[in-house]
């Protein structure tokens, strides 16, 4: 109750509203778990316009763990049926529920971009009569849909066994990212596994009160990678990292067993032994890194992206102006809120483009998405990526 929180939280820097702070949202679930106050519209608002971006968590030095307590009041909200989602948002939690599915509707969506039926929707409006415009400037072309194998087998000495997390959502629009992955750490002489029945994160139902769904898929996932022959599963996201990092909560010891062997992948790499040999082309140019919340406040790794880009000779890595606050994405609040969403992501476009730097990078392709439909829609070129891309492109440069 200290307000040391305050200005780190992005609804109050915009709002200057106690209720849209912290300390003003522990108050209201205090006042709605003891039965105080009642569970009205207004309340409802409060509670769910919270990104979750844990900066009060990170600056709290009391260490009041909030993302439980948000997490754990919208659970409740959602067994009132009080937090209702948007139809897109809807269809877009069940869709990622079924693996099958997503892949379906991914491929009818690659559809609709290559045919010129985007092209003729945008050009009559429809997608505003059908209030979808907002939805769909956010996506990217999407790649074509291919699965992943099994195994990808070590290149020259093999060091060991890892594991790679491939998402629901990240599966199939940031194949780039995990392919690039996968070719770095066989380069390292590690066997990478994708066990065929992993399932989403659950991060984005969890963060929605829909705890059940968020359960069931960690027991999913626990039981995919329960092979003990894995060093490390990792993450190419720091979105669902985060989620995959906090199973203890919802499985006890079995998620607590799981959640130990959890990595981010830029930290795996930055601090894995590399053959002396293996030196990425040189890249004159500057990059600018963006910490995602997910990185920095919940896992506190955002100083691995930069160590791993260290490795490209000549290239210059700085932080993104403004890297503490958030950018807006945090999961469906993109699309949830998107007016929100849109002015929180306003400075870092702005600080993008002040940079004078060729590429951006983060560590979270959901932070990556909103970003890079922000640069597209005011005409700027600027690459947005994972580290793990921009390292990989050097390499096979390099001729590796």
């Amino acid at each position: 109750m200290c307000g040391l929180c305050l200005p780190h939280c992005p609804t109050f820097t915009l709002t200057r509203n106690e209720a849209e702070s912290p300390r003003g949202r522990i108050m209201l679930m205090q006042a709605m778990a003891s039965g105080k106050l009642e569970v009205n519209a207004a309340l409802v608002s409060h509670l769910d316009n919270c990104l979750v971006c844990r900066a009060c968590e990170r600056m709290c030095p009391s260490l009041v763990p909030y993302g439980q307590l948000i997490d754990h009041s919208r659970a409740l909200l959602h067994e009132q049926g009080k937090l209702q989602q948007p139809t897109t948002v809807r269809r877009l939690l069940d869709a990622i529920e079924s693996p099958d599915e997503l892949r379906q509707k991914a491929r009818t969506l690659r559809l609709y971009q290559q045919s010129g039926v985007q092209w003729l929707a945008r050009k009559s409006g429809l997608l505003k009569g059908l209030q979808l415009d907002g939805v769909e400037q956010q996506l990217p072309e999407i790649p074509p849909v291919e699965a992943f194998a099994p195994f990808y087998p070590a290149v020259g000495e093999r060091r060991g066994d890892v594991a790679l997390f491939t998402g629901c959502l990240g599966s199939i629009i940031d194949q780039q990212t995990l392919r690039a992955s996968i070719r770095i750490l066989n380069r390292l002489g590690y066997d990478v596994h994708i066990p065929a029945a992993q399932q989403c994160c659950g991060g984005l139902h969890h963060h929605q009160g829909e705890v059940e769904t968020s359960r069931r898929l960690a027991q999913a996932n626990t039981a995919a990678f329960a092979s003990g022959r894995y060093e490390a599963i990792l993450f190419a996201a720091s979105g669902c990292g985060a989620q995959l990092a906090e199973y203890g909560a919802l499985l006890g010891k079995e998620g607590e067993s799981f959640a130990k062997r959890v990595s981010d992948i830029d930290t795996f790499l930055a601090k894995a032994e590399w053959p002396a040999e293996l030196v990425p082309a040189p890249l004159d140019a500057t990059v600018a890194v963006h910490d995602p919340c997910t990185l920095h406040n919940a896992l506190r790794q955002s100083d691995s992206p930069y160590r791993l880009l260290a490795r490209i000779p000549q290239l210059k890595a700085a932080p993104l102006e403004g890297n503490r606050a958030c950018c807006g994405a945090a999961g469906v609040y993109q699309l949830n809120h998107a007016e929100t969403a849109d002015a929180l992501r306003a400075p870092k476009l702005q600080a993008a483009t002040a940079s004078g730097a060729t590429y951006l990078a983060s560590a979270n392709f959901g932070c990556a998405l909103h970003i890079a439909a922000g640069l597209r829609q005011q005409g700027q070129e600027m690459e947005v990526l994972h580290p793990v891309v921009l390292l990989d492109r050097q390499l096979t440069l390099a001729g590796w």
